[in-house]
């Protein structure tokens, strides 16, 4: 099954961020952690946060760089995430 991530916006892009939503929480670690990640047919090891707050559960978010992300999405896009067969996540 795959999930999806929230939209990309243009801060996102900016800071290098990907916000991955509550329900695709389950395809990552349950803490923060490093990450294999393949986007877009890049693969990368990425910080993974899944910002479980003390007072409410926020959007968890993929830190892959401002730079190497503007080269990958645009804004408004929301990516397809899936894992593959050797636990490596993709987003496409």
């Amino acid at each position: 099954m795959a999930e999806r991530t929230q939209r990309v916006t243009a801060v996102d892009i900016r800071n290098g961020r990907i916000r991955v939503p509550r329900d695709a929480k389950s395809l990552f670690p349950p803490g923060r952690a490093y990450v294999r990640l393949i986007i877009r047919g890049h693969s990368m090891t990425t910080r993974w946060d899944p910002r479980f707050g003390p007072d409410r559960e926020r959007s968890g978010v993929l830190s892959i760089g401002g730079p190497s992300l503007r080269d990958l999405v645009q804004a408004d896009e929301v990516l397809r995430i899936t894992q593959t067969d050797d636990g490596r996540i993709m987003l496409s």
